[in-house]
């Protein structure tokens, strides 16, 4: 496995989940290894991801190029998701909701298709850069972290096959099978961690040797920056309310985000750097919608960020 050189920092790269809306963090990577030169990966010491973030930091460790990445968001997600906008009216909602009442409301089998295409019968022992993935062990509701052999007490994943690893953490309940890894059923790691930050810090000063002192992260989020519904919340809003349009996940993504840079800007201070956007009034995005018009919108964002940054700042952190 590949280590990055003599810097005497740490570095690590920590990508949030939120499904479709992963398209933002993979334009604002592909950009971002547009500038470097060379595959992004070759930068950290350690890239962490989780639910789509997972699937990114995945690529990342086995040098998938980020804009083919962007690629199979336009090209394959209506296949992966949905074509469809948002619900807008009650019936519309009920029915979008029975869709994932008596089973998942995707398949999975596109992504394992792509992910195939990618990763082929590779397995975590074979990544080129070290990467952790959280997951949920929804057998014993137990949480899991799934790991490259790049440390000595993190040896035990090597086997495993970077597609259903990668399947697992994408596998978000009610729109994703679990998934088997192992002789483990698995789910969506943003159960726990939507943003593996502290997962991959953790990771970093316990089984690496990292100090936190020398530690330098760069976090990319989803889009979901002060996410806020489009109906205006009631104190006695019900199950229908909380699930549809996706606000129970989205208040989880925003709020887990939100908590987490906190976190982490308190431990790393100016040596903590988070890429987001915000969330976009009126702009008909979710975590399954692959519409063109919330393409173009996450598109715009992930470019808008990079315009408006500290060139001399970032470069520290790549």
């Amino acid at each position: 496995m590949a280590t990055r050189g003599s810097s005497s920092e740490f570095r690590i790269l920590a990508l949030s989940g939120g499904g479709y809306l992963g398209l933002y963090a993979a334009v604002v990577l592909a950009d971002l290894e547009a500038r470097v030169g060379e595959p992004l990966g070759r930068r950290f010491d350690l890239i962490a991801g989780t639910s789509v973030g997972g699937l990114l930091a995945m690529a990342l460790a086995f040098e998938v190029p980020m804009r083919e990445l962007v690629k199979l968001f336009l090209e394959r997600g209506e296949e992966v998701f949905s074509s469809r906008r948002l619900p807008s009216g009650a019936v519309s909602r009920l029915l979008d909701l029975s869709r994932s009442v008596m089973g998942p409301k995707y398949t999975g089998e596109a992504l394992r298709k792509e992910l195939t295409r990618y990763f082929g019968k590779c397995t975590l022992g074979d990544a080129l850069h070290a990467v952790v993935v959280p997951a949920v062990d929804v057998t014993r509701s137990v949480t899991k972290v799934f790991k490259t052999p790049h440390a000595q007490a993190s040896l035990g994943d090597a086997a495993y096959s970077a597609v259903d690893v990668t399947l697992a953490t994408c596998a978000a309940p009610a729109f994703f099978p679990s998934v088997y890894v192992g002789d483990k059923l698995y789910a969506d790691g943003g159960l726990f961690a939507v943003a593996p930050d502290q997962v991959a810090l953790h990771e970093a000063e316990h089984f690496m040797g990292a100090k936190p002192a020398r530690v330098r992260m760069l976090s990319v989020g989803t889009a979901a920056m002060g996410y806020q519904p489009a109906d205006k919340p009631e104190a006695d809003v019900g199950a229908v309310g909380w699930l549809s349009e996706g606000r129970l996940i989205m208040t989880m993504l925003a709020a887990q985000q939100q908590h987490v840079q906190a976190i982490m800007e308190d431990r790393l201070e100016e040596r903590y750097m988070r890429l987001d956007a915000h969330w976009p009034a009126q702009a008909g995005l979710g975590i399954d919608v692959a519409t063109k018009q919330a393409a173009q919108t996450l598109i715009a964002l992930g470019h808008g960020t990079l315009q408006t940054l500290d060139e001399a700042r970032l470069a520290k952190f790549l």
